[in-house]
């Protein structure tokens, strides 16, 4: 130790801070070392259980997700199908409804037809009952003389329908 007081150093005051350094170190690692490592290694547990409990919710949210997304396309396929069946039904209505005007129609244009048909045919009796009244008192005039009404009537009548056909 008197090697060291040449250089200035008091041995025994050396020992003696060694040996307080050490019994220091001793309580600092016993006490606050021990401590400190506990406290950070229950705040990286709880780190590491947040980021697991993080990636449960993640994995959670992502199922959640594709079940949504996979109710969300099902609910877009039912809507077309659902759109595709009225389109089908409005067209099957129109085309009802289109037939159902055509036979109307066709009903319409049958009893014109026939309503024609009934007003020509009444003319032309009326036309004929009136040409026989002419033809009769044409004849009678001409002759100076009354003619049998009844055998001129049928003669007349045949002469039209010969003349005249299907018109009369």
């Amino acid at each position: 130790m008197e090697a060291l007081g040449k250089f200035g150093i008091n041995g025994w005051m050396l020992l003696f801070q060694i040996v307080h350094f050490l019994i220091l170190a001793w309580l600092l690692n016993k006490i606050l070392y021990k401590w400190a490592i506990d406290r950070f290694e229950a705040r990286q547990a709880k780190i590491a259980d947040a980021l697991a409990e993080a990636a449960n919710v993640k994995a959670a949210a992502d199922v959640e997700r594709a079940q949504l997304e996979a109710m969300l396309a099902a609910e877009r396929q039912e809507s077309q199908t659902r759109l595709r069946e009225a389109v089908a039904r409005s067209q099957e209505a129109a085309d009802r409804r289109l037939a159902e005007a055509g036979v109307e129609a066709e009903q319409i244009v049958s009893r014109a037809r026939t309503d024609a048909d009934e007003t020509r045919k009444h003319a032309l009796s009326g036309l004929e009952t009136e040409i026989a009244d002419l033809a009769l008192t044409a004849a009678g005039r001409v002759l100076g003389e009354a003619v049998d009404e009844g055998k001129h009537r049928r003669l007349v009548d045949t002469f039209i329908k010969e003349q005249l056909g299907d018109l009369a």
